[in-house]
């Protein structure tokens, strides 16, 4: 019987929650062996840790919490010595760090575990390698079993895309996803998110919102065309399962939306057709305005609109501007307003916005850089640096800390007739849109169709 008289805790890790069962590597069993040694030995067990993670990860939560609670204990259980770690410098990483904070480290099945006792410490390494090897030996037969599985014309998994359900064809997303590839071919990706957002349809993660990203990712995937593909280690599989679009409309639209990439903002292009794109405000609420898609009249002409994204249900429906504006009105309004605005100074200096002062975005920065400086601590504790290496991080990291609460200085006043003249070439040289950005102007458009503008502060 050891002459401790804290308490012990035990310590388990398992890969992920399917070992969490009662199987022989499950938390239970290791649980049950870790208090049937710790009976054997006299001791009482006040606090199980426990990690879901894999044996090569040194990212754990719980086994940094039982390094820092390390003096409410004399001892520390693991159910077998693999809990510890399947790396060989992992392994010893960690039982350096339980001893150096005062811990015997004992094993349920191999018993005491102690780098200071040159017997153990040798039979500590060999079992280290031992897990090790095993690690490899198992990822090696998954691996081989998954190329196995596809050769064999199979998926590694059931396809869970968009539009693909338990491994089959979606009845409910399916004809979505098929809609989404017919407009994709011949409109640009924020049209289709305003349709998609208007009648509510969810994102494949479940949410309101949709992102160009989300929707440029389901175009670029294969498996839509019926090529699945397995790439693991330089070797890339494919093998056919059942289409939701056919090859043809899959490389056309791909071939569309390359095509509108490459030549955005020319001639034809949605960019160059919504000339308001990422410069246009609303007057009354301050939300984005953004356009419809192209109402074609029996006639042959085509219709396009800008309207508050205020107003949809997405946003809560917030803002009573619910007029819908010809494009090309607007636009021309906003052509007379800048031939104005070129040749009146006071109007100019009165739509100058000062520089905003730094938000308070940089909290999460801030944030970031405390949970690194836990994280180097925590290395410190486990014996992975040294305490100069950590001074090192602790000056880089206030030195960064520095620079994000620094306040910015005043900006120069604006040179109006510098800018002015500026306007004056970028209208002649550029499309709207992009004068109104080289100029630094944002674009509020009002109830009646009214346009103001604010222009950014130098600096």
């Amino acid at each position: 019987m050891l002459g401790h008289t804290l308490p012990a805790a035990i310590y388990l890790r398992v890969s992920g929650k399917l070992q969490a069962g009662p199987d022989r590597f499950g938390l239970q069993s290791q649980e049950h062996e870790c208090r049937a040694y710790a009976a054997r030995l006299g001791l009482s067990v006040a606090r199980v840790y426990v990690d879901q993670i894999t044996g090569v990860s040194d990212d754990r939560e719980q086994f940094q919490q039982l390094l820092r609670d390390a003096e409410a204990y004399s001892a520390v259980i693991l159910g077998v010595q693999d809990r510890l770690a399947r790396n060989v410098p992992l392994s010893y990483m960690m039982l350096e760090a339980l001893q150096a904070v005062g811990l015997q480290v004992h094993s349920a099945g191999e018993g005491r575990l102690d780098l200071e006792d040159d017997t153990n410490a040798l039979g500590f390494g060999i079992r280290a390698v031992i897990a090790d090897q095993e690690r490899r030996r198992i990822t090696k037969r998954m691996y081989g079993g998954k190329l196995a599985k596809v050769r064999a014309g199979q998926p590694v998994a059931p396809i869970r895309a968009y539009g693909w359900k338990d491994g089959r064809p979606d009845p409910e997303t399916a004809p979505r996803l098929r809609w989404i590839f017919e407009q994709m071919e011949t409109q640009g990706a924020n049209q289709v998110i305003y349709t998609l957002e208007a009648e509510g349809v969810p994102s494949p993660a479940g949410r309101p919102r949709w992102t160009k990203t989300t929707l440029l990712k389901i175009i670029g995937n294969p498996v839509y065309k019926g090529e699945y593909g397995f790439a693991r280690k330089g070797e890339r599989l494919t093998i056919p399962v059942e289409p939701l679009v056919t090859p043809e409309q899959w490389e056309r639209v791909n071939a569309a939306v390359h095509a509108r990439h490459r030549n955005q903002g020319r001639a034809g292009t949605q960019a160059h057709i919504y000339q308001l794109q990422g410069v246009a405000r609303c007057g009354r609420c301050g939300s984005v305005i953004t356009s419809t898609g192209v109402q074609q009249l029996k006639s042959g002409e085509k219709l396009r609109y800008y309207y508050c994204r205020g107003t949809l249900r997405i946003e809560g429906a917030h803002c009573e501007h619910r007029t819908y504006y010809r494009i090309e009105d607007v636009h021309a309004v906003i052509e007379d307003a800048l031939t104005a605005l070129a040749q009146d100074d006071r109007a100019v200096m009165q739509a100058v916005q000062a520089p905003a002062p730094t938000p308070r975005t940089q909290d999460g920065a801030l944030a970031r850089l405390d949970a690194e400086w836990d994280r180097w601590k925590g290395a410190l504790r486990a014996g992975a640096i040294t305490p100069e290496e950590l001074a090192t991080e602790r000056r880089r990291i206030d030195a960064t800390r520095a620079r994000l609460l620094e306040v910015p200085a005043a900006a120069p006043a604006l040179d109006v007739k510098a800018w002015q003249a500026a306007l004056l070439e970028q209208r002649a040289n550029l499309p709207l849109g992009q004068a109104l950005r080289a100029a630094g102007i944002t674009v509020l458009l009002d109830v009646g169709g009214a346009v103001t503008f604010k222009i950014r502060g130098s600096g």
